[in-house]
């Protein structure tokens, strides 16, 4: 596990992200205090990657479980029924959400396929 992965764990388990049921709860609240669908997805990558203010950039798309994918993609089909429905409902999630994958646990998130630069990062790239 790279640094970048225990950070992101650590900052969903001192959120009380800490298994199935508080996940849910999360999800569920992001969605609940969105007005729009880019809010809701914000909110997820928030919710996963810590200091969210301070990425320019995410390279790649965290990963999850078959289950979390399906729970997360039905919210925003319910969320675009309400907000947006003259959009295909879910497309947001499907178009810039995380990757499905079913090799990982049913509810788990994966960030090996995920990286991000930092705005500081740019900078120092600048003055050199």
């Amino acid at each position: 596990m790279t640094d970048f992965e225990k950070t992101c764990f650590e900052h969903m388990q001192q959120s009380g992200i800490t298994g199935e049921k508080a996940l849910k709860e999360q999800i569920k609240a992001i969605f609940a205090a969105a007005q729009h669908q880019g809010e809701s997805l914000v909110g997820i990558y928030r919710m996963v990657l810590p200091e969210w203010e301070r990425i320019e950039r995410v390279h790649g798309y965290p990963e999850a479980g078959e289950a979390l994918w399906q729970f997360i993609c039905g919210e925003f089909i319910k969320f675009d029924h309400k907000h947006h429905p003259s959009v295909i409902a879910g497309g947001a999630w499907r178009n810039n959400g995380f990757s499905a994958n079913r090799k990982l646990d049913p509810w788990q998130i994966g960030l090996s396929g995920c990286s991000v630069d930092y705005l500081e990062e740019r900078k120092e790239r600048q003055t050199q």
